[in-house]
């Protein structure tokens, strides 16, 4: 006789002859058949009664939720913040998202090449395609009247993203414990304030919401075998590639895994068979990344806005790291600049004891024994690596950024709670698991008390950069960021006085001569601009660190001198300018100096620079070529950028109508050869 049993049941199972019992359902019924002498009956024995769930199994379950409530309760406050910085291009004068049928043009452009008044920001290399999406579809459901819809989206990405840091270090270390501590952790981080409280810093939590699961597909491909995990991987990197480039380093992860992490699970000739195949497989997402960013900018990479020379960049990259390391340490005094002058000598003090240190941390992360320290490490580094490789296009004030370390901070989280069990482990006076959990209670509360009150800092731009200039009250170039800030604010005094008192504090801080020529300009007082920007030019000394500054103040002095009506300094200037730092904002607007004095000739040569420079889809620049061929009556060129600006403009774009009429004007024209 085979009866049903219980899995508690089983677990406590012994060979013993099992008792012939009736029914307890027979015996409960009236009409049950009953034994009489010398009749045989056959037993049946009823279901084992399920127990009811042990009450610590469903608090285990129910912990698991415990990280995503943290993340949603600590980035609530940030429902009550409005729209900063980036926001009020990306979201409120984005002609591109207000549209639905613009949304495959997201994959067919960069990030700002709506901003058509703002060639600089165009020429930039950012291609995020399901950032552009993301923004359309929140636009269509909230539209831009309030920023509450926009903040929401936020939150739950975070929360999300949460999750599957949970989901993840589960799923690499088997520990629950340790799992709930780091995602924990991870979800209070002071440091996720930026990528969190502000709208367009969302590109970090976005590209994370797709690097995790692409990572946890591949831990689970290597576990069972199954392919379909292994396409989940691909399509995650695919989709992270298209939220922000950073993705890039997931190979690299996953390499380190399959080479070293999972050294034990398999002979190496076989790890590398396996690694060999999932690379191949990743040339194919890469290959399709590549393809689409080409079809947007033209090139696999663009943008000329290489500000400093690289080796300069690199003698900084060991002080930006131990920054980094103090931010996801000590994450106190946020600021939206932590301003990190460029270590420009080999044998400065900077460098070498910045070098000694990163050093010594990398010899202390390799020898020693603790694979799942040696795993948080490179997970921590490797998706930084792109920040610090960009330090050669950051200036001073935002070489360090807090956002660039969302995703890293859960290889930080994932050290911190291994650390916690590790130290909880060598104490005798207090039960371990107590201690574990008083030190991760102590540590999440501080973290959220201080994440909470960094997101109010987010309400608006004024407030962000009044928070920059308290975190570095002796910062010029803190005073001078909030100077720009209170002119767009609408706030002309005050942000005279921080000019004044940036170039009090620095007499060379060339923002805050370019800041003053521009409150002067307002003002309609020429003379005065003009000045703050030839003091400007005799103050500041070239180097390779201000050569770029400086050509920025060229370009705006040639420009005032054109309308002082000083022509051929004008020129003069603007070719100083171009030769100190060739790139597109100043081709272009020299070429706008060149149009503007109906010298069309000279100026087409500036205009087809810049049309090879910015991406290909640019609709803009077609237009501006378009009226420079139609002065110069070459009817062929101008019908054949009217047209190509026609199929490159959103369908909202305000000057399809004139050109339409244009177009109608030429038909009958001869096209020039």
């Amino acid at each position: 006789m085979k009866a049903a049993i219980g899995k508690r049941a089983a677990l406590s199972f012994r060979f013993e002859p099992m008792p012939k019992r009736t029914s307890t359902r027979a015996a409960a019924s009236p009409t049950a058949k009953t034994a009489t002498a010398g009749e045989a009956v056959t037993p049946t024995l009823a279901a084992a009664p399920v127990p009811p769930p042990h009450p610590g199994k469903i608090f285990r379950k129910a912990s698991v939720l415990l990280p995503v409530a943290l993340a949603l309760l600590s980035s609530l406050n940030t429902l009550w913040n409005g729209f900063a910085l980036d926001d009020s291009q990306q979201v409120l004068n984005n002609p591109f998202i207000r549209d639905l049928k613009n949304l495959p043009l997201a994959f067919t452009t960069s990030v700002w090449s709506f901003a058509t008044t703002d060639i600089g920001a165009t020429a930039q290399p950012y291609y995020r395609p399901l950032f552009s999406a993301l923004f359309t579809l929140i636009y269509a459901v909230f539209g831009s009247g309030s920023a509450v819809g926009w903040h929401l989206v936020n939150i739950l990405i975070h929360a999300a993203v949460t999750f599957l840091v949970y989901v993840v270090c589960k799923e690499l270390t088997g520990r629950q414990r340790l799992s709930l501590i780091a995602a924990s952790l991870f979800a209070v981080h002071p440091a996720h304030t930026e990528s969190v409280a502000w709208i367009s810093g969302v590109t970090d939590p976005l590209m994370s919401l797709l690097v995790l699961p692409a990572f946890y597909g591949y831990l689970r491909y290597r576990r069972s075998g199954n392919f379909y995990f292994l396409a989940v991987t691909l399509l995650g990197f695919l989709g992270a590639l298209w939220s922000k480039e950073t993705a890039i380093a997931l190979p690299l992860v996953i390499a380190y895994c399959e080479l070293i992490y999972f050294k034990e699970a398999a002979p190496f000739w076989q790890r590398l068979k396996r690694l060999l195949l999932i690379a191949l497989l990743f040339a194919v997402p890469l290959a399709i990344y590549l393809f689409t960013r080409h079809q947007a900018f033209g090139a696999f990479v663009a943008g000329d806005d290489l500000r400093y020379p690289f080796s300069v960049a690199v003698l900084t990259i060991p002080l930006a790291i131990l920054k980094y390391l103090w931010l996801s340490a000590i994450p106190v005094g946020y600021s939206y600049q932590h301003y990190t002058a460029f270590v420009t000598a080999p044998g400065s003090w900077q460098f070498l004891l910045s070098l000694v240190a990163v050093v010594a941390l990398v010899v202390a992360i390799v020898r020693s024994p603790s694979r799942l320290l040696q795993f948080a490490s490179l997970w921590f580094f490797a998706f930084l690596a792109p920040a610090l490789l960009g330090i050669v296009t950051f200036d001073p004030s935002y070489l360090v950024q807090e956002r660039y370390l969302y995703l890293p901070l859960m290889g930080f989280a994932l050290l911190v709670a291994s650390f916690i069990e590790w130290l909880a482990a060598r104490q005798k006076n207090i039960e371990p698991q107590r201690l574990v959990t008083i030190i991760s209670a102590v540590l999440v509360l501080l973290f959220g008390a201080v994440y909470v009150w960094y997101n109010t800092q987010w309400y608006d731009t004024v407030k962000v950069f009044q928070r920059v200039v308290a975190a570095a009250p002796d910062s010029a170039y803190s005073h001078a960021a909030l100077s720009g800030v209170y002119a767009s604010a609408g706030r002309p005094r005050e942000a005279e006085q921080e000019a004044r008192k940036a170039l009090e504090l620095d007499p060379q801080c060339i923002y805050a001569y370019a800041n003053l020529s521009y409150f002067a300009k307002q003002k309609g007082k020429l003379d005065e601009a003009i000045a703050f920007l030839e003091q400007a030019r005799a103050t500041v000394p070239l180097t390779p660190i201000t050569h770029t500054h400086i050509a920025t103040i060229l370009l705006n002095l040639g420009l005032l001198y054109a309308q002082r009506g000083e022509l051929e300094r004008a020129e003069t200037t603007l070719q100083e300018s171009n030769a100190l730092w060739s790139r597109t904002i100043g081709y272009y607007y020299t070429g706008q100096f060149y149009y503007n004095q109906g010298r069309f000739a000279e100026a087409l040569p500036y205009y087809e620079t810049v049309l090879r420079r910015v991406p290909e889809n640019y609709a803009p620049i077609r237009l501006t070529l378009a009226n420079v061929y139609d002065k110069l009556n070459q009817t062929g060129p101008a019908l054949a950028a009217y047209h190509q600006f026609l199929e490159l403009a959103p369908a909202n774009a305000p000057e399809r109508d004139q050109v339409n009429r244009r177009l109608q004007q030429l038909q009958g024209t001869q096209p020039t050869k």
